[in-house]
């Protein structure tokens, strides 16, 4: 095992219905993070208007997500502080995400709004999956983990990666017992899915699930002992465009079973407690939406949100996280994040937050939804749930 050292240490109003406001993002509030972080952290209270000495969320009211003054979705952590942020997780109390930029993982505590590193240097940190207060992410050099409360003695190796292996990486996941990734490669006919023990490693072999898969991409895992992993392969037609799953008991190289086929572009995947949902868009952005059916062999697949605003269509949806009876998605083509029901938007879907720059990732922690912002060269903004 190898180790990576460690350095120091919106209000928005919930819209429903007819009442949905047009909201640009405000670019005045700011939080600024000078002096919280024990002196680790460069770039100021963020960019474009300075910092507003915001701490977090009201700690009055744990059930609020963000200062009262704050009137449009509230940016955490900007430029250096975001440090090109590529994935992020909510991590226990807190909210982990990758700086590819800076080759760091940074951790938000919401409760007092400081931002600190929790593993720092990381080559090209990128894919970041959770569970309870474990995290395991991919960089450029292998696949790692990390307890957020402390990691005071170093990241742990769970995998050595050679050089162009991260890269072909395509989704993370993990119940805090294994590690759960898919691996895709040109051909189209040598793809796999693969699982790693979190607290032994894989030494050199990892467990080979499913072999000769047709480019997987998004894969997600029930939590505990027992459950299922389902993944996506990416694509359309009869060979690609489907939804697999397997139990987390059965043999390597076990037959997968199919849950939906025939679907245009698959990509991100997140698993409910009795259904699966996943993102789908068209390779050209003029189309996409997020799917679900009850987690049986064969579903009678669905549209999550069957209708959307005009003004507001669902172009590019990605990066879906599930929290209790809701689904939370960023539309990156219409620079929203959205909410509907796991069972399904009785009409529009809830828009959270809009105008924002190809938002690529969300998380739910506590009475806040956040997500990752393009602008600027990347940044973390949070809104109320």
């Amino acid at each position: 095992m190898s180790g990576a050292s460690v350095s120091g240490g919106s209000r928005i109003a919930r819209r429903t219905g007819a009442t949905l406001a047009l909201l640009a993002l405000l670019p005045g509030c700011y939080i600024d993070l000078d002096g919280l972080t024990g002196g680790g952290v460069g770039g100021g209270g963020g960019q474009g208007a300075g910092g507003g000495g915001l701490a977090g969320p009201d700690a009055g009211d744990p059930g609020r997500c963000a200062p009262a003054d704050c009137d449009g979705p509230c940016v955490v952590a900007a430029a250096e502080e975001a440090g090109g942020p590529a994935a992020i997780a909510s991590v226990g109390p807190y909210v982990v995400w990758t700086s590819r930029a800076s080759a760091r993982l940074r951790r938000l505590d919401p409760a007092t709004g400081a931002v600190e590193d929790l593993v720092s240097p990381m080559p090209s940190p990128g894919l970041l999956a959770a569970s309870g207060e474990l995290v395991v992410w991919v960089a450029a050099n292998g696949l790692w983990r990390c307890a957020v409360d402390d990691c005071a003695a170093g990241a742990t190796s769970l995998l050595a990666f050679g050089a162009g292996e991260a890269e072909a990486v395509r989704g993370l996941a993990t119940d805090g017992r294994h590690v759960y990734w898919t691996r895709d490669e040109p051909s189209g006919t040598a793809g796999e899915l693969l699982r790693c023990p979190v607290a032994e490693g894989c030494g050199a072999a990892p467990e080979l699930l499913a072999p000769s898969q047709s480019h997987p991409r998004g894969v997600a895992v029930a939590p505990g002992d027992a459950g299922s992993v389902v993944w996506v392969q990416r694509g359309t037609g009869a060979d690609f465009g489907r939804v697999l799953r397997l139990d987390k008991g059965a043999p390597s190289g076990a037959v997968a079973a199919q849950i939906a086929v025939l679907l245009d572009y698959p990509d991100r995947i997140a698993l409910g407690d009795a259904e699966v949902l996943w993102t789908w868009a068209h390779p050209d952005g003029a189309s996409g939406g997020v799917s679900r059916c009850d987690l049986a062999e064969s579903c009678a697949a669905a549209e999550l949100a069957p209708q959307a605003e005009p003004s507001r269509p669902l172009r590019e949806p990605a990066a879906l996280a599930i929290d209790g009876a809701d689904a939370y998605w960023a539309d990156r083509g219409g620079g929203t994040v959205m909410r509907c029901p796991t069972a399904g938007c009785p009409g529009y879907p809830e828009v959270l937050a809009e105008g924002l720059t190809r938002p690529a990732a969300v998380a739910v922690q506590g009475a806040c939804v956040y997500a990752i912002d393009e602008a600027g060269g990347g940044r973390v903004v949070r809104v109320a749930r």
